[in-house]
C-alpha cells in the first residue's frame, strides 16, 4: 500500500496551531471529467441516479430515451426472471409454506446451483446490441 500525499491541516505558529486548509485531496471520492465532456444524469426514482458519460450533445436525446428504456427493461425483467414453481402436480399447502419461508430467509432466493445475470447486465448488452447493429 502507497502512501497518499496530502495538504496538512495545520500548522504550528508558536504555541498553537492554525488551520491551514479544510480537507485533504482524495481523488477517488471526486467527480472528476475532462474538459470539453458530457455527462447526462437520469434521477429514474427517489434518491435514484443514473449517469451516462461521454454524451455529446448529438446524442444526448437518443441517451436519455435509453436510460428510460433501460430502467423500464430492468423493471420487467427482474419481473419475469423472478424463479417460480413449475411442474404438473401442485405444491401442497405445507410445501408452499416451506418455500415461502425459504424465499424469506434467502433474500428471494431458490435453491440451485445455477447463475443468471442481472437485470442491469441484462439491459446493458440489449442497448448494446441496438447501438451496434447494422443491417
Amino acid at each position: 500500500m502507497s502512501a497518499t500525499e496530502t495538504t496538512s491541516l495545520y500548522k504550528k505558529v508558536g504555541r498553537k496551531y492554525i488551520p491551514v486548509a479544510a480537507q485533504w485531496d482524495e481523488p477517488v471520492t471526486k467527480d472528476r471529467q475532462a474538459v470539453g465532456t458530457f455527462r447526462l444524469t437520469y434521477a429514474y426514482c427517489d434518491g435514484g441516479r443514473r449517469y451516462e458519460y461521454d454524451v455529446t450533445p448529438a446524442t444526448a436525446p437518443a441517451a436519455a430515451a435509453m436510460m428510460i428504456a433501460k430502467v423500464a427493461m430492468e423493471e420487467k425483467l427482474r419481473d419475469m426472471a423472478r424463479m417460480r414453481p413449475m411442474g404438473i402436480t401442485p405444491y401442497t399447502k405445507n410445501q408452499l409454506a416451506l418455500i415461502a419461508k425459504f424465499r424469506e430467509d434467502m433474500g428471494g432466493m431458490m435453491p440451485s446451483h445455477w447463475t443468471e445475470e442481472s437485470a442491469y447486465r441484462i439491459s446493458e448488452a440489449a442497448i448494446k446490441a441496438v447501438l451496434e447493429f447494422k443491417p
